[in-house]
């Protein structure tokens, strides 16, 4: 299995006409730099993006809702990002 596909890999896949998009990954992330790396080329194909790296976040931070101020703070910032982008 090629895990470079582009149909595996979206930093690897053609990114043109994709919606707007917000990137959010933990720094602690195994795949952080592909985080990273898929916002610059979002940037590259000029996709509306943004990106948020959770500084000592983990892969599936999300669970941490309620419990970790950093995570709680991560979810308000999509929940703004989706209301921006969604309103009509």
């Amino acid at each position: 299995m090629d895990f470079a596909a582009p149909e595996i890999s979206l930093v690897n896949a053609d990114l043109t006409g994709l919606p707007p998009t917000t990137v959010h990954y933990g720094e602690y992330e195994t795949l952080a730099d592909d985080g990273a790396q898929l916002a610059r080329r979002l940037a590259d194909f000029k996709v509306t993006s943004e990106l948020h790296p959770l500084p000592e976040g983990q892969h599936s931070f999300v669970p941490g809702a309620g419990r970790v101020p950093e995570v709680d703070q991560a979810i308000q910032r999509m929940g703004q990002w989706l209301r921006r982008h969604l309103d009509t």
